[in-house]
C-alpha cells in the first residue's frame, strides 16, 4: 500500500496525477481484502490493469486505486483458466504456443485479460468474446460468482462489466487445437502489421476513440482513424499531445503531455469530425478523475 502514488507511472500514455491510495493485489484474496477495506472504510475505489485505454486527470484520483496483479495461467487440455491481471499479450503467445487457436487476432494488444474481457477487445474482425466461456468475478459488496458468458451482455466494445465494475478475477476460454507452427506464423504476421500503425513503446493509449458501428462496411464498422485521417488529425497537437504519425485514432504523449491536453485534443478531434461528417465518436479509453 502506497500513498499519493503517481499514476503517470500505471499507464500506457505517461499521464495523470496521483492516487491517494496505491494497492497492488496478486492474488484472489489479495483482491478481495483490497474491496473489503475500501467497502468498510467506505472509500472510492477503481481497478486497474495494464494502464492502456485509460486517462487519468492531472489532479489524479482521489480515492483507493487497485492495481490487479493476477496472473495464474492453468490449462486443462483445450481450455485455459487464466488470471485477470495477466498480460493479454502474453496470453496470446503463450496460446499459440501451445497449438491453441481463437485469440491469435489479439497478438500485439496491450492491456490485461480483465481490462480486454470488460472492454471486449478485438482486432481483424475477432473479439475476446468469440472463445469466452466464463469468468469468476467480485463485486463492490466482496461477493465472490462465477458467471458464464450470457452474462457478459457482450457487445462490439463492450460489456455489462462497464457498469457493474465488477473485477475479474480469473477467466476461462474454450480455445481449439490447431498447428503451433501455423499459429505462431500468424501471431508474428498481425505483429508486424500492428507495428507499422502503432508506436513502438508506451506513449499512447491505444486507439482513442470506437469504430462506428455501419453494416455495410468491413466487419461491420467504419474505422474512426480513417474519418480522423480525412479531417486532418494527424497535423494537430495541443501542448505536448498530438497524433501518431502512421494512424490517426492513436493520441500521444510527445513528451510531458499533461491530461488536459490530451482531453483537449480529443475534443478538438471530435468536433473536427462532427463538423464535417456529421458523426459522433466516442471514446474507446476511459476518463478517470475530475477533468474541467
Amino acid at each position: 500500500m502506497v500513498a499519493n502514488e503517481p499514476l503517470s507511472k500505471h499507464t500506457t500514455l505517461g499521464v495523470g496525477g496521483p492516487a491517494s491510495i496505491y494497492i497492488e493485489a496478486r492474488t484472489k484474496q489479495d483482491m478481495i481484502d483490497a474491496v473489503s477495506i475500501c467497502r468498510k472504510h467506505n472509500s472510492e475505489y477503481f481497478v486497474i490493469g495494464g494502464g492502456s485505454n485509460l486517462l487519468v486527470s492531472d489532479d489524479g484520483f482521489h480515492g483507493v486505486i487497485i492495481h490487479c496483479a493476477i496472473d495464474h495461467f492453468i490449462q486443462d487440455g483445450d481450455r485455459i483458466t487464466v488470471g485477470g491481471g495477466y498480460d493479454l499479450d502474453t496470453f496470446v503467445e503463450k496460446t499459440c504456443e501451445l497449438g491453441l487457436a481463437g485469440v491469435q487476432m489479439l497478438s500485439g494488444i496491450k492491456g490485461t485479460i480483465g481490462g480486454a474481457i470488460c472492454g471486449n477487445a478485438g482486432a481483424y474482425g475477432g473479439t475476446i468474446s468469440d472463445h469466452f466461456e466464463s469468468a469468476t468475478l467480485l463485486n463492490h459488496a466482496s461477493y465472490v460468482h462465477s458467471e458464464d458468458k450470457y452474462y457478459f451482455e457482450f457487445s462490439y466494445r463492450n460489456s455489462i462489466l462497464k457498469r457493474t465494475r465488477e473485477v475479474v478475477l480469473e477467466a476461462t476460454f474454450a480455445l481449439t487445437t490447431d498447428d503451433a507452427t501455423q499459429l505462431q506464423k500468424e501471431r508474428l504476421d498481425i505483429i508486424e502489421k500492428r507495428s507499422k500503425r502503432h508506436p513502438k513503446t508506451d506513449c499512447s493509449a491505444g486507439c482513442f476513440f470506437r469504430n462506428i458501428e455501419k453494416p455495410d462496411e468491413k466487419y461491420g464498422k467504419l474505422a474512426a482513424g480513417h474519418l480522423l485521417e480525412k479531417v486532418g488529425a494527424k497535423k494537430l497537437r495541443v501542448g505536448n499531445a498530438g497524433v501518431y504519425e502512421n494512424h490517426a485514432n492513436i493520441l500521444v504523449n510527445l513528451g510531458g503531455a499533461t491530461a488536459d491536453e490530451v482531453r483537449r485534443l480529443a475534443m478538438e478531434l471530435k468536433k473536427m469530425v462532427k463538423d464535417q461528417f456529421g458523426y459522433d465518436l466516442n471514446e474507446e479509453i476511459t476518463y478517470l478523475g475530475n477533468f474541467r
